[in-house]
């Protein structure tokens, strides 16, 4: 702790000496805007680098080289999941991120120019990729471009965070006030030999004062020679406690307005464990999935066109799996999609998180006996025959 303010006025004239006021001076920053903003990015990349991409061909799904590209290897020095992390990191900062296709291997590009066009495809630039400079110009079909551009978001940011960076430091400094003991000393005019300049008497105060001063410690306070040292017991303005939770307030509100720019339920950025389920449910929906489809579809124009796209031959970034799975609270639906064949024997190993069968097994699907197509049994007979579950009109499976 800083030694108290004291001597707001002390004698002047030829015999007397002016000493400076101690105080501690608390400056506003910016770390509670670059915690928050950093934990919501982070939070986003991480996200989005635990869903998987599926690959399809003909409408059958497929592990080729595109899959292992997407999910394993994205080049030769990065894995998948740290490059989407690392693309979605630049896409949340700058508003747009560049990713060059090149060898069946995916580089992600630090720093580029883009020229649009109306009618032909636009152009990439002055590309860089780490130290490494590219001369050559780069056209649309040669590369994934996504944008995300907030820009307005980002300024109305700027401006509330000005005003509650104000209130964060004002409501800090009343908090280090209540808490803070100040007094005043009074001097004699003729002082003792060797404390006869400003220096020497500012260091034999702090000496004096510097154990009585210390909230640790018990102490007494010497006066001698003059000295006389008197404590200010007035306060003014908030108590410490409601300055505290004045000052958290403010932070909190900083996490809610920051959180909703990036389309975050506050709760879950703040770590909050209420209502945890319907949060995360809101955070996939409006902020994971945009963003999912936003490279989906970058994907599928690039690399796979219209005409494969129309033959069902195409990737999809399932978020799906990107919740942690509880038996308990899936096991009925999945019980009654499984016998209604909605899921195949696969599908309900990739939601409890397990490795996929594979081949014609892991593509069975199952359904109860009491189901059936209704032209099957018009074909077979009178529709009264079934109702009921079946001759026996018990209904079992």
């Amino acid at each position: 702790m800083a030694l108290i303010d004291f001597l707001d006025r002390i004698f002047r004239g030829n015999d007397e000496i002016s000493l400076k006021t101690c105080s501690v001076d608390l400056d506003s920053n910016a770390f509670y805007k670059i915690l928050i903003i950093e934990a919501s990015i982070n939070l986003i990349a991480r996200t989005i680098s635990r869903a998987e991409f599926q690959t399809f061909e003909e409408g059958k799904e497929v592990k080729k080289k595109n899959y292992y590209l997407f999910n394993v290897e994205a080049n030769k020095n990065t894995s998948a999941s740290l490059f989407w992390k690392n693309t979605i990191d630049k896409l949340l900062r700058n508003g747009e991120v560049l990713i060059l296709l090149q060898n069946n291997q995916m580089y992600l590009a630090d720093s580029f120019i883009r020229e649009e066009f109306a009618f032909k495809e636009n152009r990439y630039s002055n590309i860089t990729i780490g130290d490494y400079s590219l001369n050559d110009i780069w056209f649309e079909n040669q590369v994934l471009y996504l944008k995300d551009d907030n820009t307005d978001i980002k300024f109305a940011l700027e401006g509330i965070y000005k005003d509650y960076s104000k209130l964060i430091a004002s409501s800090i400094k009343g908090y280090q006030k209540s808490k803070t003991r100040k007094g005043k000393l009074k001097i004699p005019t003729n002082l003792p030999k060797g404390l006869d300049d400003e220096k020497k008497l500012q260091e034999y105060i702090r000496e004096t004062m510097k154990d009585f001063m210390d909230p640790s410690k018990d102490a007494v306070y010497p006066e001698s020679d003059g000295f006389e040292y008197t404590e200010i017991t007035e306060a003014k303005g908030s108590k410490s406690n409601d300055s505290g939770r004045e000052t958290k307030n403010f932070i909190d509100d900083m996490f809610s307005f920051i959180a909703i720019a990036f389309g975050i339920p506050p709760s879950i950025l703040k770590g909050d464990t209420v209502d945890t389920k319907d949060a995360v449910n809101n955070f996939i929906t409006f902020c994971i999935n945009p963003l999912a489809r936003l490279i989906t579809d970058e994907i599928n124009r690039k690399m796979y066109g219209y005409k494969l796209f129309k033959e069902r031959t195409y990737a999809k970034l399932d978020t799906s799996n990107i919740k942690a799975v509880d038996l308990r609270d899936v096991a009925n639906s999945i019980d009654l999609l499984n016998r209604n064949a909605a899921l195949t024997i696969d599908d309900i190993l990739r939601i409890l998180g397990k490795e996929p069968l594979g081949g014609d097994i892991g593509q069975m699907r199952f359904i109860t006996k009491n189901l059936e197509a209704l032209d099957k049994v018009l074909e077979e007979g009178s529709i009264s025959n079934y109702q009921g579950g079946g001759d026996d009109g018990g209904g079992q499976d």
